[in-house]
């Protein structure tokens, strides 16, 4: 089996490991650190463009920045228009990258120069309002996650405050974002924090709820150019009472979902959870997208932020393994995924960071 590379992102301070890149060797369980960076502030989220250029967001003396990294050396960078960036991605010819704020409830687009420099905002949405939860977590707009659609010109944005999921058209000449009526309203209180595309499940997009700790299902109806709920399922287990995996046993209802990451050939979900569960729960996908509750694991730390799913290339390989940032415990770890029994375990394979927030694989 060969090695994978990846990066992880971190909420660690300027002067302390904040970017790294690494190595992971399933077969020998062991770890290696290849390069890290120490000037950037807070790169708790990555993204990584068709040609191998990083990007990410920091704080600065300044304030906070959006930087275009290659080779650990820092090509540019300019001011971040979203306050309390949380999320970053760029799209996949590596002309946009957008960024979502959480604490301002704001998305920024930005052009990007032929080199992968960043050239300049090209547009920007500040969200308005209060959502259900009026009094706690939702007393305002909160974008968690900012995203290109895989296979057309569409941005989503996922506004935990407000319990939508804005689409936009992208126009690549002008560089701006145009209202769709493809918006999603999601129930009250559901908090969407991140979404998955797959290839093998085309037209269809799957949300994780923070606060509700749900997956929703959404297929595209080019007839009423809606998106159009298909299931709806707990994104922690079939049995909700199982207290087996919370940590402490008395820990509150608190589950609250994290990350939401597909298998290459889009048969199985995987979703990291905190607070009352920390843990990774796999649902296997079948053909028509809908979700059937697999297997859960502890995930070896506590506040699995992110993780993502790193696959041999020889389809004969049945196994999968997810490397998980715990935040709160400075700790990647590792589970195992057999595809055969549809297991999770946890393997005796971790390595430490400074509160690590991402995991990128490269």
């Amino acid at each position: 089996m060969k090695t994978f590379r990846f990066f992880v992102g971190t909420h660690a301070s300027a002067g302390q490991d904040s970017l790294c890149l690494c190595e992971a060797d399933f077969k020998a369980s062991t770890f290696a650190g290849l390069h890290t960076m120490r000037e950037i502030s807070d790169p708790t989220y990555l993204a990584l463009s068709p040609d191998k250029i990083l990007y990410t967001f920091g704080k600065t003396a300044a304030g906070v920045s959006v930087y275009a990294i290659r080779d650990q050396v820092v090509l540019n960078n300019l001011p971040c228009a979203s306050g309390g960036p949380c999320h970053i991605s760029v799209d996949g010819h590596g002309e946009f990258l957008l960024v979502a704020g959480y604490g301002s409830g704001t998305v920024s687009l930005y052009d990007l120069n032929p080199d992968g420099t960043v050239r300049s905002l090209s547009d920007f949405r500040q969200y308005s309002g209060v959502g259900y939860d009026s009094a706690d977590r939702q007393k305002g707009p909160h974008a968690h996650f900012a995203v290109f659609h895989k296979d057309r010109d569409e941005v989503l944005v996922c506004d935990l405050g407000l319990d939508t999921v804005y689409v936009y058209e992208l126009n690549r000449k002008s560089g701006k974002l145009r209202e769709t009526t493809r918006s999603i309203r999601l129930p009250d209180g559901s908090g969407p924090r991140h979404l998955a595309f797959s290839d093998k499940h085309p037209g269809m997009l799957f949300v994780l709820t923070e606060m509700a700790n749900t997956i929703f299902t959404y297929r595209y109806d080019p007839k009423s150019d809606k998106y159009v709920l298909v299931q709806q399922i707990s994104a922690v287990s079939d049995a909700a009472s199982d207290e087996a995996l919370m940590q402490p046993s008395t820990a509150d209802n608190g589950s609250i979902g994290c990350a939401i990451r597909f298998t290459g050939d889009g048969k199985y979900l995987f979703v990291s959870s905190r607070r009352g569960y920390q843990s990774i729960s796999a649902f296997r996908c079948d053909p028509d997208g809908k979700f059937c509750f697999a297997d859960r694991s502890l995930c070896g730390g506590i506040t699995p932020r992110d993780f993502n799913v790193f696959e041999s290339d020889d389809p004969a390989d049945q196994v999968a393994h997810l490397l998980v940032a715990n935040q709160d415990s400075d700790l990647i770890t590792t589970l195992r995924f057999d595809r055969k029994t549809e297991k999770l375990s946890l393997m005796d394979m971790k390595m430490q960071a400074v509160k690590p927030t991402c995991i990128l694989p490269v």
